[in-house]
């Protein structure tokens, strides 16, 4: 769907300010550092139509 529409852009916007700093930090880390590439992966791959 993202190839589709001619995504370029992802934005997260999210509420963390009730997490303790730990977990905020966390997060982050994770967003950078597993999804972000993971979604980089995904959009760079060929369709594969059934």
């Amino acid at each position: 769907m993202a190839r589709d529409i001619h995504l370029i852009r992802f934005d997260l916007k999210y509420d963390a300010m009730n997490l303790p700093r730990d977990a905020r930090a966390r997060s982050i880390e994770l967003m950078g550092r597993e999804v972000a590439p993971r979604v980089r992966e995904l959009l760079t791959k060929e369709p594969t139509h059934v």
